[in-house]
């Protein structure tokens, strides 16, 4: 099902440029932004067992895109670095630092505005806290979608996405000598975020 919507949208691209004057544009810039994510289910199986909660934290992100005019559509590439935070009610925080390549195919509708979508290619870096010790987790390469909306006014723009993850992906927590597992936490991205942009170049006509 998701290979129908990824062709769908590639051929939606492709009609566009063969009925209209072929037109291409790039643009990059900076990205930085907060994130609101929490680690998900968590399974308690000995002292954990009961009254496991827990609370998303704002979290931030950074880093670059490229943007990639077709038409009535654009391709948008991201690399950036990403936390997510979330706090074990009763516990501790965790912090799971990522690096992130999101890959949007987005369609401008309206002015300034467009929405678009497409899959994010995730790396783990570590996964952090004060008082709570980690065991293993499934994957440290991760893939999910990512959904959102856009409005660009001048060189800035301001954009919200909603991200799920794809991939399983589930961390032991141990207890205090680090040894016994005592809950199994879901570590899959179900986040929203927001992200103020900033266009640092731009070249037109590329195929020209």
């Amino acid at each position: 099902m998701k290979k129908k919507y990824l062709l769908f949208f590639f051929i939606l691209i492709l009609s566009n440029l063969a009925v209209k004057k072929s037109y291409c544009q790039i643009n990059y810039g900076l990205k930085f932004g907060l994130n609101f994510d929490n680690v998900g289910d968590i399974e308690g199986i000995s002292s954990l067992k009961n009254g496991i909660e827990t609370a998303s934290i704002a979290s931030l992100h950074f880093g670059f895109y490229a943007q990639l005019k077709l038409v009535d559509f654009y391709i948008r590439p991201e690399l950036q670095i990403s936390q997510n935070k979330s706090e074990i009610i009763s516990l501790d925080r965790v912090e799971i630092n990522k690096v992130e390549i999101p890959i949007l195919i987005g369609y401008k509708f309206f002015g300034p505005i467009s929405i678009f979508t497409g899959p994010i290619f995730q790396n783990i870096i570590s996964i952090k806290s004060k008082s709570l010790n980690f065991g293993n987790y499934t994957n440290s390469f991760t893939m999910g979608l990512q959904i959102g909306s856009r409005i660009e006014i001048g060189k800035f723009g301001l954009g919200f996405r909603f991200e799920r993850g794809f991939t399983d992906n589930e961390i032991e927590i141990l207890g205090n000598n680090s040894i016994d597992i005592e809950a199994y936490s879901d570590i899959r991205p179900k986040l929203w975020s927001i992200s103020l942009t900033y266009e640092l170049g731009k070249e037109k006509d590329l195929d020209n």
